[in-house]
């Protein structure tokens, strides 16, 4: 059942895709369902977390030899996109791009990444910037300090942010502001998502749940009911309050919750581009999109804009809806987001 609610009133929130993979998947069987019998799951590690690959076999693969090596090509694949995308890995091509200023034969991964970074830029009128990392940088040093970063370390680092200074010539990348430096972290798990749907696609794989941080389907879980994800509150992992009912879209959810500065959550990994600070009005933003770079992207920009000009840019992605979790007013607004109605089963 695909119960639409155009307005919930409730604490802040966050997806279920922040719990551990087991979690969200028995959230997601059906009793006496195929997916209950015997998916096949493929889990690693990137992005500096968990990921979870499951797959139901197609009716000629009855051993599921085909599907697990559709499964473990995926997680290759989602691997090598954490590796050239890392800021941990010196040897790294975004590393590379960042140390240098300038980067040859980048990566198609990258490029695409790099490519629509600076389109969200243009559309979101610098509210989505790839370059905020010396923000990041800044306050993180400042936290080992146990403190907030002065005034004037702030402004530093807020002076390197811009995303019209990278320059993409064909295969060549450089950045024409000394100093910058890029992270795709808003960008990457959703796009792995779009990375491994595409290869189970074409091994003909026709059910499928995907977890890269970011979560994202195929098909049903087996007489058209579709895969569910709590949300919770951003607070108390242990209360969840709401569901999303998977529709073959990806879903994207960005929140001052994942990596905090400060005990009260106003300065969080999430920035405004033209303060240098975090953005005040959102707990959480959700995005759903057919594409996981396009949802991952769009969430992150949410918690920057406001609501109409939030709207706009949702409405610039045709099929894209999104849920806004307001910090003050403890409201919860959606568009078109699927919510279950649990009452009445579904």
């Amino acid at each position: 059942m695909n119960n639409r609610r155009r307005l919930l009133v409730a604490t802040p929130l966050f997806l279920a895709g922040m719990l551990a993979a087991d979690d969200k998947m028995a959230a997601c069987r059906g009793t006496g369902e195929p997916w209950e019998a015997g998916p096949l799951t493929v889990a690693g590690t990137a992005f500096g977390t968990s990921v979870s690959l499951s797959a139901l076999r197609p009716d000629g693969d009855r051993h599921g030899q085909d599907t697990r090596a559709a499964l473990q090509r995926a997680m290759r694949e989602v691997q090598l996109i954490d590796g050239i995308f890392s800021l941990f890995r010196a040897d790294s091509q975004l590393s590379v791009l960042n140390r240098e200023g300038r980067l040859d034969g980048v990566h198609p991964h990258l490029l695409r990444n790099l490519a629509f970074a600076v389109q969200l830029g243009e559309l979101t009128d610098g509210a989505f910037d790839l370059t905020v990392q010396p923000l990041w940088e800044a306050f993180a040093r400042a936290r080992q300090r146990g403190m907030l970063p002065h005034r004037a370390e702030v402004a530093a680092a807020r002076s390197l942010v811009d995303y019209r200074a990278l320059r993409i010539d064909g295969d060549c990348a450089r950045l024409e502001r000394p100093g910058a430096r890029i992270t795709l972290n808003s960008l990457a798990q959703g796009y792995a998502v779009d990375v491994v749907l595409g290869i189970l696609r074409r091994a003909g794989i026709g059910a499928a749940l995907i977890d890269t941080g970011e979560l994202g389907n195929l098909g049903v879980r087996g007489t058209d009911r579709p895969w569910v994800v709590g949300v919770q509150h951003p607070r108390d992992r242990s209360a969840v309050i709401a569901m999303i009912a998977m529709d073959g879209r990806v879903l994207s959810t960005s929140g001052d919750y994942a990596t905090a500065f400060s005990a009260d959550f106003r300065h969080h990994h999430i920035f405004d581009p033209a303060l240098g600070l975090s953005p005040t009005s959102w707990s959480s933003t959700i995005v759903m999109a057919h594409s996981g770079m396009v949802a991952d992207g769009i969430s992150t920009a949410l918690m920057v804009l406001d609501r109409a000009a939030g709207e706009e840019l949702v409405r610039a992605f045709p099929g894209s809806d999104a849920l806004w979790i307001d910090k003050h007013s403890i409201m919860m607004a959606t568009a078109g987001v699927p919510f279950v109605d649990e009452s009445k089963g579904g």
